[in-house]
């Protein structure tokens, strides 16, 4: 039998950022146990398919000019070191947010 996937788990395997999983964590197929995330693997898998299905892109004909609909931005690539920036900030984001805060005094 499987075992169920915490959300840290589930970022190490997809080789994205805690925070990424977090926020996609219903679309992924979570289910809550208390206060903790949990997703049976299999599950977590046939999301992503069905995903990845969802989001190949469909023949259209060939039309000069621009695209219609797609903002300018979304159709030009990041520069790679921009992109590396941005995934060394996540890895900040996600070691601040591992650390336990102080207990406080009462």
């Amino acid at each position: 039998m499987e075992k169920a996937l915490t959300l840290k788990e589930a970022a190490a395997l997809l080789g994205v950022s805690y925070s990424t999983v977090y926020t996609h964590k219903e679309d992924l197929g979570f289910f809550q146990i208390g206060n903790q995330w949990r997703v049976w693997p299999e599950t977590l898998r046939q999301n992503l398919e069905k995903r990845s299905e969802e989001k190949t892109p469909k023949p259209v004909a060939a039309t000069p000019g621009p695209q219609v609909g797609v903002p300018a931005r979304s159709r030009q690539r990041m520069p790679p070191a921009r992109a590396a920036e941005l995934a060394a900030v996540d890895r900040e984001l996600d070691e601040l947010l591992a650390r336990k805060p102080p207990k406080r005094r009462s």
